[in-house]
């Protein structure tokens, strides 16, 4: 199923075995995961027999009220969606947990997507996964992998060697805070590397559509550009420089942009501990 930004829905992957199919993170509401419960019915697919779970995120968990099957994540996610069981989500309670838990735009979207806010209460996972996890779905496989990213200290991808298909979750994106992207490159380029092992031809990333092979190596290629920069320059005007004087051209938006998140992560412009995990 399509990612829908403006509501904050991310994109819900399927993949479908003789004896079952797995569901790729629970939607981001009991309502949008009902939505995939239609499509699924109306393709005619086999029965729903895991959901595995990408990261903690509220926008990729809250559906998992409502689905009836066993629920796979790592042991960091378990933990984090604990604490999402001790809040309430009417709106004064919502206004509350804003820039700690989540961002405006995310409770703006919560108040829409989610029904009796009263009485909802996410839930946790139910099979807890260490490394990695291979799961048989009859005539095709799904290999799941924790690895560390920029985004969360949770994330998990899925594999599936049959489809040359990389489910990246939003391992591939960076970490919101205060209103800020930063990107770091400990932990984001190891992560690239590994993906980039797989024998795979499409990696699907949450937010957007599908990426090709050849969009991902320039994506990582964008980032090590921008933490090339950020790691020479003071601030950002010694940044712009630097890049015309190393591309001999002026740098785009989104050369900016891949500077600016790796300069604030990790040198100039620092704005404090970035440890804190919102959405």
């Amino acid at each position: 199923m399509r990612n829908d930004n403006q509501k904050e829905r991310p994109v819900l992957g399927v993949v479908v075995g003789d004896k079952g199919c797995l569901v790729i993170d629970a939607g981001n509401s009991p309502k949008h995961a009902r939505e995939l419960k239609k499509e699924l019915i109306k393709y005619n697919l086999p029965e729903v027999t895991y959901i595995v779970i990408t990261h903690y995120h509220w926008d990729h968990s809250f559906g998992l009220t409502e689905w009836q099957v066993p629920a796979i994540g790592n042991a960091i996610s378990n933990e984090k969606l604990k604490a999402y069981r001790q809040l309430s989500y009417d709106n004064t309670s919502l206004e509350k947990a804003a820039n700690h838990y989540f961002t405006q735009h995310g409770i703006d979207c919560i108040k829409s997507e989610i029904d009796n806010r009263d009485s909802f209460k996410p839930v946790g996972l139910d099979l807890i996964y260490s490394g990695e996890l291979l799961i048989d779905l009859g005539g095709i496989t799904c290999q799941v992998r924790q690895v560390q990213s920029s985004h969360t200290c949770d994330s998990t991808i899925v594999y599936v060697p049959e489809e040359k298909t990389v489910f990246l979750g939003d391992c591939a994106y960076g970490h919101t805070s205060k209103g800020y992207n930063y990107y770091n490159q400990e932990t984001m380029f190891p992560m690239f590397d590994l993906i980039l092992e797989y024998e795979a031809d499409y990696y699907v990333c949450s937010h957007e559509s599908i990426c090709t092979r050849a969009e991902m190596v320039e994506y990582y290629d964008s980032l090590k550009m921008g933490a090339d920069i950020a790691g020479r320059a003071k601030n950002m005007e010694e940044a712009k420089a630097l890049y015309k004087d190393t591309y001999q051209r002026e740098p785009s938006e989104d050369d900016l942009f891949f500077i600016r998140s790796f300069g604030i992560g990790e040198g100039f412009g620092r704005i404090g501990s970035m440890e804190r995990e919102i959405y």
